[in-house]
């Protein structure tokens, strides 16, 4: 049993400490911190990865099926609404609407024949009502079968360019599938995806404004035209944004949709008061289960613990603190988890 003392008190000499007073001497060590001066949260100014799309966009479909026979574009072609972008075989709808035109012509003539014939009292009322449902039925069935035909071409509702093609000559089709995506490069959006972590800055008052990547130092004025309280899979809010700033012209600008921004939303003071310090700054005492910082005191060149109340974060950086701090107050922002009460700390920023 003394050997085993001697040698733990030989450990402890060579080591450097004493074993009894291990706890006070690891204090006196000077850990190296990183130190902020806490400032009031006025107006924060968050960025944002933002892609540039189409306003006005659609994936035009046939209503028919049936094979392919023209397939008049290709993708990255300008078009002008009216233009016949593609067309299914018409050849059974053309016949269809044939017999349905036919079978309209003889029940509006059965139907005026009747009516003169009910005039003269030659026939009853109810043949003549029956051959005039037989006209109704006949016309229905003449102007739907016109309509399908027409719908064998499928032509652009507005000026635009081909985004991307889906399918290719002699292809057969069936309703509903996508054949082309037609964008309208003249009415452009910005979107980008807005973190979790800041979805009730959502509903405070913001200055939003957007730098095109092939444009830099030019900002833009923007709004939020939408977006939804909704995180699809996890990966943030989508936000659609409208430029609204009079300063950007297409002429002297020239954007179109894929290209790349950036976004700086300029938030005011969501709570009224409160400080916004690095989330770096803030940890989780064990002993007592609350979230604190460190409080720097210069004259001594040690830290304290102090207990503070964190609201919500603003993106990944940084956390608003509503209690516990005031403002001109030093915390350590980088190396908090290697500190303890008391201990004396070196400053590596100044």
């Amino acid at each position: 049993m003394k050997l085993r003392l001697v040698v733990i008190s030989g450990l402890c000499s060579v080591l450097g400490f004493s074993c009894e007073g291990k706890k006070e001497n690891y204090q006196e060590i000077d850990r190296p911190v990183r130190i902020a001066k806490v400032e009031t949260l006025g107006a924060m100014q968050r960025m944002y990865s933002g892609v540039v799309g189409a306003e006005e966009y659609g994936k035009l479909a046939f209503n028919v099926s049936g094979p392919l026979v023209e397939m008049n574009v290709e993708a990255g072609q300008q078009v002008k609404k009216g233009t016949v972008i593609a067309a299914v075989d018409p050849s059974d709808y053309r016949l269809r609407y044939e017999a349905n035109k036919a079978a309209f012509i003889t029940a509006k003539s059965q139907m005026e024949r009747n009516q003169k014939l009910l005039s003269m009292q030659a026939i009853s009322r109810q043949d003549y009502e029956v051959a005039e449902a037989n006209f109704v039925k006949a016309k229905s069935a003449y102007e739907t079968s016109g309509n399908t035909l027409s719908d064998t071409k499928l032509v652009a509702p507005f000026d635009g360019f081909v985004e991307q093609k889906y399918v290719e000559n002699y292809q057969k089709v069936q309703p509903g599938e996508a054949i082309v995506k037609l964008v309208n490069p003249d009415k452009l959006e910005v979107g980008f995806i807005f973190p979790e972590t800041n979805v009730r800055l959502t509903r405070e008052a913001m200055q939003v404004a957007v730098e095109f990547d092939t444009y830099r130092g030019k900002w833009f004025e923007a709004k939020v035209k939408e977006f939804v309280d909704a995180s699809p899979g996890g990966s943030g809010i989508p936000v659609r944004l409208a430029i609204t700033d009079t300063a950007f012209r297409r002429d002297v600008y020239p954007v179109y949709p894929g290209f790349s921004c950036k976004v700086m939303l300029s938030i005011g003071n969501p709570a009224g008061d409160g400080y916004s310090v690095p989330l770096s700054a803030v940890f989780k005492d064990l002993g007592t289960n609350e979230t604190s910082v460190w409080l720097y005191d210069d004259t001594k060149g040690i830290v304290h613990r102090r207990a503070v109340v964190a609201e919500q974060l603003f993106g990944s950086d940084d956390v608003q603190i509503t209690s516990g701090l005031k403002a001109d107050d030093v915390i350590v922002v980088a190396g908090a988890n290697y500190i303890t009460q008391g201990q004396k700390v070196s400053v590596v920023n100044h």
